[in-house]
C-alpha cells in the first residue's frame, strides 16, 4: 500500500506570538526568500507551500512555520489540488510556455574563429612552422598562406 503524500498549506494567519513584519522575516528566512516576496504571502490567500511529502517531513515544517510565528494546515493528497488553492508551478513549466526564439540580431558571430591574443597567434604559427600536431585548443583557427611562410 501507498505511503500517504501530504501538503502543506499557509493562508497568513500568526500565531500572535511575534508582530506580522518579525513573523515575515522570519518566514523570509526560514525559506530563504527576500522580505519582499515573504510579503506576498500574508495576503490571506491560501498557497501550497510544499508538496508531495511524507507525513513526518510536513510536520517538522508545520512545526518550523510554528516557531516562526505563522499557522499553517497540513492536507492529505488526494487528487489534485483542492479547490480554491493555486498549486505552485515549476520553474521550467512557465519557462517553457513563455520562450521566444533569439531576435536575428541578438546571435554573436563565434569568436573562436580568429585567434585574439598576440601570443597565441605565435605559438600557433611556431607548431605550424615545425609540422607539429596541433593542440587541440588550437585545430580550430585557420592559418593563411602569407602567415605560414
Amino acid at each position: 500500500m501507498e505511503e500517504a503524500r501530504f501538503r502543506v498549506i499557509f493562508d497568513g494567519a500568526l500565531t500572535g506570538e511575534f508582530e506580522q513584519e518579525d513573523a515575515q522575516k522570519r518566514f523570509a528566512k526560514l525559506f530563504r526568500i527576500t522580505p519582499q516576496k515573504a510579503a506576498a504571502f500574508f495576503g490571506g490567500k491560501p498557497r501550497v507551500l510544499k508538496s508531495d511529502l511524507d507525513e513526518d517531513t510536513a510536520m517538522s515544517y508545520m512545526f518550523k512555520l510554528a516557531e516562526a510565528g505563522c499557522e499553517c494546515a497540513i492536507e492529505e493528497i488526494v487528487e489534485g489540488p483542492p479547490e480554491g488553492i493555486e498549486e505552485r508551478r515549476s520553474s521550467g513549466e512557465r519557462r517553457v510556455r513563455f520562450r521566444r526564439p533569439p531576435r536575428p540580431g541578438a546571435i554573436q558571430p563565434d569568436r573562436r574563429v580568429k585567434i585574439r591574443r598576440v601570443t597565441d597567434r605565435r605559438l600557433l604559427l611556431k607548431l605550424h612552422k615545425r609540422g607539429d600536431q596541433l593542440p587541440l585548443a588550437l585545430q580550430p583557427y585557420p592559418i593563411s598562406a602569407a602567415e605560414a611562410d
